[in-house]
């Protein structure tokens, strides 16, 4: 049941009471989503847009504002929805929603990510369609990595709110949304981002449509399209014509997707360790440098928070550089993060985490735990946090627009040339020990880093108790670990600064109980060399097998068992049944007729005669010796 009440000074007072089918959906896991909207201008609370599923049963599912509705039980309008979110922008409500693919029926099942949207002016159509909406449309959302066969992320997850900012110099408003694979195939989660102003120009373009259920979906020809356009918002939709809402009725199918901004996601993850659930943005931070950066803050299933952001948005609207800045484990016993929130006071920032049973609360940014010195405070590639030179601190105090010179930040790099321990990354050539080297002699050549650093193409010793050359470390003069490298990592992410700490099975390959001088790393072979030694492995194996198996057959073969095969028996009963023919003859008479009869005939029986008598009934002649 749903209630509506008046508040007044003292009380509440009921207003009406009614049922909440349509509103709300009978189990409580159901994806649905809300948003209060009211037509653009008008001073006035709204109305509520309800995205969820009616029935007990859940099957029928439905976009509603009193008293308007989508079609009931029209697989081409929703089919098996889950839906995601809802914005209200302009004279438009959107909802983000993945379901089963009409479009793709005839190929097979496959889930498609959707954005529909509805007219905050729609007061329904004329006569029978005074309770369905005329302004309803929907278009697939394309988040997947590019090519000649590109890799989708189809199932939305979540998005952000609208932000608003700038991106290669010019403005754009962009949503956020984390997208996953299917359960049963590669798992994989991604970010996109899509501008709405891609997404009105989708709903602007051409429809889709098919003759038949057995015909393919293909684009509608503008000819067939009737005036007034249709999905578009009228001063009063119940004098539209009746073609134009039977239109939209059987074509509110977009032919084109939304492409996603920068023309790739942002961030992906591939592994089974986790997947991506929740997005919240904090827009357009500002550097020291003038730069500004969208902040992801992403929840994961395992109770995690990453935090990342494009590296290349301020620069260039086509240029993706993807920057995980942190992984921060918030709720210890692994729980889905349902939803985040950005929340920003005078004194404070805060993101606020949820999941089922719990609410938490993070700082946005821990910059001065983080980093002690001038380079790993550049190395967290933070748009938060700078170096001030003064203070000597790593610090995220709004002072710094004030004082732009006199802060130290490089998020794109990482690294600053006013940092003083920390010189220029050089690309020095890696000495890796060999056999012939002496324990002394065997060295690695790394740039130097202010935090424990990994070469580029030297595997990660982290926390092993020898060094390249097999000598134990010293403890006390080993690098530390500072404490933004104690936390967790993207090592699967594309992009960022992949550190293989969480993974426990990145280990140099040393022999641990051989001496010094003879410690060094395994052969690394060529996929042609092993593909070589498998097949003449298996050409040998069968050459072997079938000499053995010949030589085995003559040794082990029983001379003494009747064979039709052997040849010693199959002569002694051919010389039997030859001499059983001779004794026959001399019991056969003569006959005057020497022409051969069969014996047996392929003929009904007559009469008084048996099917193994002659036609003529004459006796039994000599015939020649017929082997079948």
């Amino acid at each position: 049941m749903c209630r509506n009440y008046e508040q007044t000074p003292t009380d509440y007072i009921v207003i009406k009471e009614q049922s909440g089918e349509g509103l709300c959906p009978y189990d409580p896991n159901h994806n649905s989503t809300a948003i209060y909207a009211g037509p653009l201008g008008q001073r006035t609370d709204g109305d509520l847009y309800v995205a969820t599923v009616a029935q007990f049963s859940g099957a029928d599912p439905l976009i509603y504002r009193e008293p308007l509705r989508t079609e009931q039980f029209n697989f081409e309008h929703l089919n098996a929805p889950s839906f995601v979110s809802s914005i209200h922008h302009g004279d438009y409500v959107y909802f983000f929603f993945r379901e089963t693919a009409v479009e793709y029926i005839n190929c097979g099942k496959a889930v498609y990510s959707r954005v529909a949207r509805v007219c905050t002016k729609d007061k329904g159509g004329p006569h029978k369609f005074r309770n369905r909406w005329t302004s309803f449309l929907k278009a697939r959302l394309n988040c997947s990595l590019p090519g000649e066969f590109p890799f989708y992320f189809n199932e939305i997850q979540s998005t952000s709110h609208i932000v608003d900012g700038l991106y290669g110099g010019k403005p754009a408003q962009l949503i956020y949304a984390v997208f996953t694979t299917p359960t049963n195939s590669i798992s994989g989660s991604a970010v996109c981002a899509f501008r709405l102003e891609d997404i009105l120009k989708t709903f602007d373009g051409a429809f889709k449509g098919h003759e038949d259920v057995n015909f393919n979906w293909l684009p509608v020809q503008n000819s067939k399209v009737p005036e007034p356009r249709p999905g578009q918002c009228v001063s009063d939709s119940r004098t539209l014509p009746e073609q134009t809402v039977n239109f939209i009725k059987n074509h509110n199918l977009m032919d084109q997707s939304v492409p996603a901004f920068w023309g790739k996601p942002i961030v992906i993850y591939t592994g089974f360790k986790y997947r991506y659930t929740h997005i919240a943005v904090d827009p357009q931070i500002e550097t020291a440098n003038g730069e500004k950066f969208d902040v992801l803050f992403i929840g994961t299933d395992n109770g995690k928070v990453i935090k990342a952001l494009n590296g290349g948005s301020d620069g260039s609207a086509h240029r993706v550089i993807p920057i995980i800045v942190e992984e921060m484990l918030v709720f210890p016993q692994r729980v889905p993060v349902s939803n985040l929130l950005v929340y920003h006071t005078m004194n404070e920032a805060k993101l606020v985490v949820v999941s089922q049973d719990e609410i938490l609360t993070i700082p946005l940014h821990s910059c001065g735990k983080l980093a002690r010195t001038c380079s790993t405070c550049v190395a967290l590639r933070d748009p938060y946090c700078a170096w001030d030179m003064n203070q000597r601190v790593c610090t995220s105090s709004k002072q710094r627009i004030l004082k732009s010179d006199k802060f130290v930040q490089n998020v794109v790099d990482g690294w600053d040339a006013r940092c003083p321990e920390d010189p220029k990354p050089s690309t020095s050539p890696i000495t890796v020990p060999s056999t012939t080297e002496t324990s002394t002699a065997q060295s690695l050549t790394c740039p130097p880093c202010p935090i424990k650093c990994v070469c580029p193409s030297v595997p990660a010793y982290m926390d092993n108790e020898v060094d390249p050359a097999g000598r134990p470390l010293n403890k006390e003069t080993s690098p530390q670990r500072s404490p933004h490298q104690s936390a967790s990592r993207h090592d699967n992410h594309l992009g960022g600064r992949p550190t293989p700490q969480e993974d426990p099975d990145i280990r140099p390959n040393i022999i641990p109980d051989a001496p010094d001088a003879s410690r060094d790393y395994h052969l690394i072979y060529t996929a042609e060399t092993l593909a070589i030694a498998v097949t003449s492995s298996i050409v040998s194996s069968l050459v072997v097998g079938f000499i053995s198996g010949y030589i085995f057959s003559r040794r082990c073969r029983n001379e003494e068992i009747e064979s039709p095969y052997d040849e010693g028996p199959y002569l002694e009963q051919q010389h039997n049944a030859r001499m059983d023919h001779r004794n026959l003859d001399t019991f056969l008479p003569a006959t005057v007729n020497n022409k051969p009869i069969n014996l047996v005939l392929n003929v009904p029986p007559k009469s008084g005669k048996t099917a193994n008598s002659s036609a003529d009934n004459k006796p039994i002649q000599k015939v020649k010796k017929i082997y079948l």
